[in-house]
């Protein structure tokens, strides 16, 4: 691990990907643009409130987290695409996205965690793209990005499955665990969109 001038610790340096090149949809594509149709059906099933159909709605969005890894493992062994870049995180942030969104319907999560997670991810988006209109090409996710990626597909992953398999008011101790644990999720996500604002603003890019 190193340290970026500003301390940051990363996992390599920050590196910009050329959005001019290498726009081939490849078959990891697929499994990327999957997660996007997969992610309104996911909310919608969660509210229907039959426990058959929420059942199957924790089935596609464990479904399309998994595809997560695959088209990354396809992609770094076949051939990554631009638009895989791009799309790949943004397909991510739907995923996760609708999952927050059906959670706070259904009061398994504070509103606020969800506003929080879904503004950071829609800031960092909206810049993604300003910077490829810009032909600055796609920043890649540094490290603590990644492990705050992990901490939240953990926690959705666990409540959807709460929703889905038991279906029980949480008690006052569980409900206090989770916020502070998502808490900490929405502090890594600041502090990792900040640093990315920081990275993509800067002279030198």
């Amino acid at each position: 691990m190193v340290l970026a001038k500003n301390n940051f610790p990363i996992e390599t340096p920050l590196k910009f990907i050329d959005s001019r090149k290498n726009s081939t949809i490849t078959p990891a594509n697929w499994l990327t643009f999957g997660r996007l149709v997969v992610a309104p059906i996911v909310l919608f099933f969660f509210l229907l409130g039959d426990e058959k159909i929420k059942i199957l709605g924790l089935v596609l969005f464990a479904l399309g987290a998994i595809s997560d890894f695959w088209d990354g493992y396809i992609a770094r062994r076949t051939k990554t695409s631009y638009w895989g870049k791009l799309w790949d995180p943004i397909a991510d942030k739907t995923l996760s996205g609708f999952a927050l969104v059906a959670l706070s319907m259904m009061k398994l999560l504070p509103w606020w965690i969800t506003i929080a997670l879904i503004f950071r991810d829609v800031v960092v988006t909206i810049i993604r793209i300003v910077k490829i209109q810009q032909g600055k090409g796609i920043i890649i996710p540094v490290l603590l990005a990644k492990l705050k990626t992990t901490f939240e597909l953990i926690m959705l992953t666990a409540l959807l499955s709460w929703a889905a398999l038991i279906s029980k008011p949480m008690s006052q101790t569980a409900e206090k665990i989770i916020v502070i644990y998502a808490s900490i999720v929405v502090l890594l996500s600041w502090i990792t969109g900040i640093h990315y604002v920081r990275i993509a603003m800067s002279k030198k890019n």
